[in-house]
């Protein structure tokens, strides 16, 4: 009987860096009582023997659930990827049985023990999440909260990290909740579904320390992540990659290496590497004030005000 469930969700361009998640979150949670689900949109056959030889190899067991995209969601008219809309539907895709539900990105690796988040206290609230970057900017928060219509202030979560208390969360209908949202006429979220789970959930969420989720521009401040989501554009199995994450880059060649997907990660050069770093040298001298909040906000572990 499994308690738990990690739930991450991927088409066929992003399933290699799926599974990398699962497998990272496998490796570092001593939990036998976990459930690991690939919720899989579009996947070819040959992916799910590719999946099967995988477990196989790592002595885990991903089960693949299939999505398929409801018709005539009004909101999004194509234009949110099937993979972001994915989240918003994962009750009425898997179990309702777990105690727990830990839904990761495709593009977080776990980089240290993750037992504690999976059954972390969430003091009666129905979500676990970690504040998004945009907190240490004020003004882009409220403005944020305004256009939301937050009736808590601008406690804003990121969604790449979302910890479930799973019969709450059914029980209070939360997710249907969120569907709801995108449903209304003229409805727009900037952020997405990210957008959407912050309405819904607002009032019943809980800020978790920021190791359980640090986004790109948290890394440099946050000194023992736990949770490292690559956010922004430039990806760690690319080729050209953000230079703070040039340590993860590895990782994913290693975790790939003698399945189909070893090339997934892209060769990369001296000189590509030397460009990613006069980047990275750019872009941190041009930014030293944003920095400097970015720093202030997130150095320490967390802030524990309520949402």
């Amino acid at each position: 009987m499994f308690r738990y469930a990690v739930v991450t969700c991927a088409d066929m361009r992003m399933m290699p860096a799926a599974i990398c998640a699962l497998l990272s979150v496998f490796q570092k949670n001593s939990r036998a009582d976990t459930k690991y689900i690939l919720i899989g949109i579009d996947l070819q056959q040959s992916a799910h023997d590719d999946i099967r030889r995988f477990n196989e190899a790592n002595g885990m067991d991903i089960e693949i659930v299939t999505y398929s995209e409801p018709p005539g969601l009004a909101a999004t008219s194509g234009r949110w990827p099937p993979a972001t809309l994915a989240r918003l539907f994962i009750d009425l895709l898997i179990s309702a049985s777990f105690e727990r539900v830990l839904y990761v990105d495709a593009d977080i690796l776990a980089a240290a023990p993750v037992g504690d988040l999976i059954t972390a206290d969430l003091q009666g609230k129905a979500l676990g999440a970690v504040d998004d970057y945009i907190m240490a900017f004020p003004e882009k928060a409220r403005r944020r909260e305004q256009k939301l219509g937050l009736m808590f202030g601008p406690r804003y979560f990121n969604a790449g990290v979302l910890l479930f208390d799973w019969q709450k969360c059914l029980s209070e209908g939360l997710l249907a909740r969120a569907r709801a949202l995108i449903e209304r006429p003229n409805a727009k979220f900037d952020a997405n579904d990210q957008d959407v789970l912050n309405v819904a959930f607002q009032g019943t969420w809980l800020p978790l320390p920021f190791r359980w989720n640090v986004q790109t521009g948290m890394l440099p401040f946050v000194s023992d992540p736990a949770v490292v989501h690559f956010t922004g554009r430039r990806k760690p199995w690319q080729h050209s990659i953000n230079w703070a994450h040039r340590k993860f880059a590895g990782q994913y060649s290693d975790l790939l290496s003698g399945t189909p997907w070893s090339e997934f990660c892209e060769c990369r050069s001296p000189a590509r590497d030397l460009g990613d770093f006069a980047l990275y040298v750019g872009s941190t001298v041009g930014g030293l004030a944003r920095a400097k909040k970015v720093k202030s906000y997130f150095k320490g572990g967390m802030r524990p005000t309520g949402a």
